[in-house]
């Protein structure tokens, strides 16, 4: 496989662990506050006995990791190659 396939396929993945992350951040939230995610997204929520206000809003840490990440897949690219190549 060629490197922008396996950006692609490394995009697709920290796209589903963002959202799993966000879905179990959204339903452990139990009063109003701001909370944030593990990968970033920062939720801020208000309730009252009517009416149920929540904001989303990215940080910085989103693109952060997800470049520390996309390093990590090139990385693991090249050691893969590599190993190809001295067989």
């Amino acid at each position: 496989m060629r490197l922008p396939r396996w950006i692609f396929l490394g995009t697709i993945l920290y796209l589903v662990a963002f959202l799993i992350d966000y879905i179990t951040t959204l339903f452990s939230i139990d009063k109003s506050g701001v909370y944030m995610s593990k990968l970033g997204l920062k939720i801020d929520m208000t309730m009252n006995e009517e009416e149920l206000y929540t904001n989303f809003s990215f940080t910085s840490q989103i693109l952060i990791i997800y470049i520390i990440y996309i390093l990590f897949i090139i990385a693991l690219f090249a050691i893969v190659k590599f190993k190809k190549t001295t067989k």
